[in-house]
């Protein structure tokens, strides 16, 4: 313990009427509310280079995964961009587009 003498806090009324004055600002202190504001038209996205574009194909999971890792494993190992990675698989991919026809007819 210390060895100040202190008086016990007030409370009750005075307290009440203290946080009450600290809450409601005088009338004269109440500044007037501004009107609001229309929100403002949130601007496109846009592509991180030129010739970029993003796009969305459906696909079965094992590929869409498969796709994942492969572009993982060269970013790592090259470390390209990814857009890069993805650049390269599909162009590897057309100069095969034979083979893909040739699995899709089932040869």
């Amino acid at each position: 313990m210390s060895g100040k003498n202190l008086p016990p806090p007030s409370g009750g009324d005075d307290l009440e009427a203290l946080l009450r004055r600290r809450r409601t600002p005088p009338e004269e202190a109440v500044a007037p509310v501004a009107p609001v504001a229309p929100p403002e038209e949130k601007a496109k996205p846009q592509a991180q280079g030129s010739g970029m574009d993003r796009r969305s194909w459906y696909m079965p999971k094992s590929s869409a995964d498969a796709l994942a890792a492969a572009v993982e494993d060269l970013h790592f190992d090259t470390r390209r961009p990814k857009h890069e990675v993805l650049r390269a698989l599909v162009e590897v991919a057309l100069e095969h587009r034979g083979e893909a026809v040739a699995r899709l007819k089932g040869e």
